[in-house]
């Protein structure tokens, strides 16, 4: 029953406001260790859309991925309701489901009230439902800029967790204690932004961003390890990871995946 309400949410998103048309990606990877008969060659179609019901609104899609010809393509389902509050906040629940596994559903159940935010993980099988994470996030407003305080704990593992972040002028600090890491980020100005991060293992890492007419490019310098490269304009998307050291080895050589959205008629 669960599936069949989830499946029928997403048909409602889609006919509320017509067939849209379906984004159609395709990626070529080279260098990546690869399965299935394609290669390197991934299709990917995803098709979406939104709307209203009875003031709350609707939006659902599919999201199917082809990774060899000799295996059903990997296929998810999803849908979502979002209901807005007027003088507190947003309510949301969404519910993930792989096609070839239907008897469970994801579910993401999100609320959102004067500067706190909620977040419940779970699942929902035929006979029972399970959470698995909880978060809350809250926005302090402190003198000359905000910080963010971000509990959460996994159920699964029993484990708890925090994240701590601040932002101001231009400059944030976020501080993760489970993995023990620290991310600083600061922008220059509306196209540049540098991002430098350590852990307490002591391993590095530096993020240089750079806003284009169209698009964005990306390097990411990781000291004795590799250099990564990513650019995207909006219609393609490419990476590169090259190592510093051990370039000239087939296992360990450049890698490059690449991805195309493809316009529809």
């Amino acid at each position: 029953m669960k599936v069949v309400g989830i499946s029928f949410l997403a048909l409602v998103a889609l006919a509320e406001a017509g067939l849209p048309k379906p984004e159609v990606l395709i990626g070529i990877s080279v260098g990546e260790d690869q399965s299935g008969t394609l290669g390197g060659i991934e299709p990917r179609i995803k098709w979406s859309n939104s709307g209203e019901v009875a003031g709350v609104d609707v939006s659902g899609g599919v999201d199917l991925t082809i990774t060899d010809v000799d295996a059903p393509p990997v296929t998810s389902v999803w849908g979502k309701l979002k209901k807005t509050i007027s003088g507190y906040g947003d309510v949301s629940i969404r519910g993930d489901m792989d096609v070839n596994a239907p008897d469970t559903v994801d579910l993401d159940v999100r609320a959102s009230a004067f500067g706190t935010d909620v977040q419940l993980v779970g699942q929902a099988g035929t006979k029972s439902v399970t959470l698995s994470k909880v978060q809350v996030t809250k926005d302090i407003s402190t003198i000359g800029g905000t910080l963010t305080l971000t509990p959460k704990y996994d159920l699964g593992s029993s484990k708890g967790d925090i994240r701590l972040g601040y932002a101001m002028d231009g400059t944030s600090f976020q501080l993760d204690a489970q993995s023990k890491k620290l991310t600083v980020a600061h922008s220059f100005s509306d196209r540049d932004t540098i991002v430098p991060t350590v852990n307490l293992a002591g391993d590095v890492s530096l993020s240089y961003s750079r806003n284009l007419d169209k698009g964005r490019i990306t390097t990411t310098y990781t000291p004795n390890d590799s250099v990564k490269v990513q650019w995207s304009d909006g219609v393609y998307e490419t990476t590169f990871k090259a190592p510093l050291d051990g370039y000239y080895k087939t296992n360990q050589g450049i890698k490059v995946n690449m991805k195309r959205t493809v316009g529809m008629m």
